[in-house]
């Protein structure tokens, strides 16, 4: 069964929620796991891309932008608007939506921030998740 993580940070900012995801992408290539974030935009895609090259002075990580239908060649992928049927390790979902088919995913990450909207939206994603039979783990930094 797909484990849901949902991180709850103290910021109130979308760049921080941003950056957190980059951290979090860097720690699961650590430990070996591929990641696909899922940015739900291009211009969202745009910005992670930029992040990853440059949210730290000592970290590097290979990736590439995936378009709809693609599949991903490297360790890392940032899908533009869907996930890639090769997406089964980690998903971090950037959306303001849940992910409708988690099923063959082994962990999918949400970040939340501490800002109204976006907490109304994590609310309706951790129900989505409940409802489709999956227990979410909250995970407070």
């Amino acid at each position: 069964m797909t484990q849901i993580n949902f991180y709850n940070l103290p910021q109130d900012t979308e760049q921080m929620r941003k950056l957190f995801a980059c951290r979090l992408t860097e720690k699961a290539r650590s430990l070996g796991h591929r990641v696909c974030l899922f940015a739900g935009s291009e211009e969202l895609a745009r910005e992670i891309d930029a992040l990853l090259w440059s949210f730290s002075s000592t970290s590097f990580i290979p990736h590439a932008i995936v378009a709809a239908g693609g599949t991903c060649a490297e360790d890392v992928c940032i899908a533009v608007t869907s996930v890639p049927k090769d997406a089964n390790d980690v998903v971090i979902n950037l959306t303001s939506d849940a992910l409708g088919d988690v099923e063959g995913i082994a962990r999918v990450n949400e970040i939340i921030i501490q800002e109204p909207e976006a907490l109304e939206q994590a609310r309706a994603r951790y129900r989505h998740y409940q409802q489709a039979g999956i227990r979410p783990e909250m995970i407070k930094l």
